[in-house]
């Protein structure tokens, strides 16, 4: 019933396969059960694996982790396995390829495919002269009963554990893109914005993060969340580190409103694509690794005593 509703909706979108990746807007291995979109759609729960739609064929590619597991969960849904890695299995782009004609569409939902990644399918595609169509949230429509963005409250790493305040890693980071040549960066990765923001929470099992974004530049440093999280001793905090709070849904408008010209430092296989597309056309892009992603790598005194208490 699903992957009938999914293929009504590409009928109406004029899409002829849908992309269903494992991955949630930040890019996390671990999504929170609101962006588990492959599962809902095909019932397997293995943490890779990617799902195909087209018109009338269905797939799943997973790695040889979950070959026994996809087999039994996948028995009756009419989604074949395709074993990556295995040489008789076509690649995504390759299968893709073959099913698809000269000007047909392939769509997808940007927010759960990095940019990298959509470049890459974008090219392979073209070759052949199929189009790609990164807006196509298609799978929100029709999951009526889908868990909500978790509500948990965040909390603080004090400095006693971090080692460092949020208005110091502001800095640093600061320092990191003007030697880049670029204004702000955003970041997305859930890890980043924890380590940069010392803030910590319960969104995704077994991973300390909380589910938000960050616009960081000398001028303005902008933390996305939701603001029911935030409990005010922590709001107050962050005020007072030069942190200025936004709502999480408000990201796209943000940045759609940055000033032309504005160069914009993207990690690009950590951000995902509608970020990406939601940029004035006249932003410049300078890419790389995360500044963040840099300096929360090199462990200052602190986190090396917090490390060794955790190991005894």
């Amino acid at each position: 019933e699903r992957i009938a509703a999914l293929r009504e909706a590409m009928k109406q979108h004029k899409i002829d396969a849908y992309i269903i990746p494992t991955s949630d807007p930040h890019m996390s291995e671990y999504p929170a059960d609101c962006w588990k979109y492959r599962e809902w759609i095909s019932g397997f729960t293995g943490s890779a694996g990617t799902v195909i739609i087209t018109a009338d064929k269905a797939g799943l590619w997973t790695d040889s982790r979950y070959f026994l597991q996809a087999s039994t969960q996948l028995e009756g849904t009419g989604i074949e396995l395709f074993k990556m890695m295995l040489p008789e299995t076509p690649t995504i782009p390759e299968f893709l390829t073959h099913e698809l004609k000269e000007g047909q569409t392939v769509g997808l939902n940007g927010e759960t495919y990095s940019l990298a990644d959509a470049r890459s399918l974008e090219k392979a595609l073209a070759e052949k002269e199929i189009k790609l169509n990164t807006n196509a949230s298609l799978i929100d429509p029709i999951w009526k009963e889908r868990p909500a963005i978790p509500e948990a409250p965040m909390f603080e790493m004090p400095i006693e554990l971090s080692g460092k305040s949020t208005e110091d890693k502001l800095i640093d980071i600061n320092k990191m893109l003007h030697k880049a040549g670029a204004d702000c960066t955003i970041l997305s990765a859930l890890d980043e914005v924890a380590w940069t923001f010392n803030i910590r929470g319960t969104d995704v099992a077994y991973n300390p993060v909380v589910i938000s974004y960050a616009f960081v530049s000398e001028k303005e440093s902008v933390l996305f969340g939701n603001p029911k999280k935030i409990p005010a001793e922590i709001a107050e905090h962050l005020k007072k580190e030069g942190v200025t709070l936004a709502d999480y849904g408000m990201l796209a408008t943000f940045l759609s409103r940055l000033p032309e010209q504005t160069r914009v430092f993207i990690d690009s296989k950590r951000t995902n694509v509608a970020i990406y597309n939601a940029l004035p056309k006249s932003s410049i892009l300078i890419e790389g690794t995360s500044p963040a992603n840099h300096l929360k790598s090199i462990k200052n005194e602190t986190e090396i005593k917090g490390f060794r208490n955790a190991v005894l």
